[in-house]
């Protein structure tokens, strides 16, 4: 399945690729920490059950790649790429049963692949403001396990937190704006902020906690959603492909 999975990504990318070398495009790089809000869906989750009390925590994430935007008139682009995304959890419960608390702390790897429709009004010379929005397509590799204990009386409690993906691949739905600095000699500057909801949930994680066996299960699905703060730079276009669209 890993395989087939970079199959996927590399072949998507070089399709990409080809297209662009019809037309100017500008490639660029970004880099977007990803924030929790209650506002936007994505601050703490809390689970109860008879026995355990949980509360997930969604921590500073990172998502980090390749933008590639090609331009079809003077307002609007198209923008794709591939990004690496890693969500960081951390989950802290109480167990009724053993009178203990504790906290797990994981992350998530992922990849996406967006595509979006992007419009630029400028401002001045060199300031544009720009709205995109569009899908991604996500993928989520691999499952997750971890474990933790306390030792309470001389007795230690063990506890499991078992995320199980939802599926490998699934369509979100990205929204996102900012402000762009073009430069003739070093490029575009760009920053921003961008909203990212999965279509459903991303994945489900089973707390347990037990000592000798016997123990207790907590269920908690997780929705992928998240809110980044954008930092882009894009390199300047290639001045023979701007001498040819100059000529009538």
């Amino acid at each position: 399945m890993k395989v087939r999975f970079f199959v996927l990504i590399s072949f998507c990318y070089l399709q990409l690729a080809v297209v662009a070398q019809k037309g100017q495009t500008t490639l660029g790089l970004q880099l977007k920490p990803m924030f929790a809000s209650k506002f936007f869906e994505t601050g703490p989750q809390r689970f109860v059950s008879d026995s355990l009390d949980a509360t997930l925590f969604q921590k500073l994430g990172w998502n980090t790649g390749v933008v590639i935007r090609k331009g079809i008139n003077d307002m609007w682009s198209i923008e794709s790429g591939i990004s690496m995304v890693q969500r960081n959890f951390e989950l802290k419960f109480y167990s009724q049963r053993y009178q203990i608390e504790d906290v797990l702390k994981y992350k998530m790897i992922g990849y996406e692949i967006p595509v979006q429709a992007l419009i630029y009004v400028q401002l001045s010379p060199k300031w544009y403001i720009n709205g995109s929005g569009g899908l991604a397509l996500d993928f989520y590799p691999s499952n997750l396990y971890k474990t933790g204990s306390v030792l309470k009386d001389s007795l230690y409690v063990d506890s499991y937190a078992k995320t199980f993906r939802t599926r490998w691949a699934m369509l979100a739905a990205t929204a996102n704006l900012g402000f762009e600095y073009r430069t003739k000699d070093y490029g575009f500057f760009y920053f921003g902020a961008s909203y990212h909801r999965p279509m459903g949930d991303m994945a489900l994680t089973q707390l347990r906690v037990e000592s000798k066996g016997a123990g207790n299960d907590l269920w908690m699905p997780i929705g992928g959603t998240y809110l980044t703060l954008d930092l882009r730079y894009f390199l300047k276009p290639d001045k023979e492909v701007l001498k040819q669209k100059k000529r009538p």
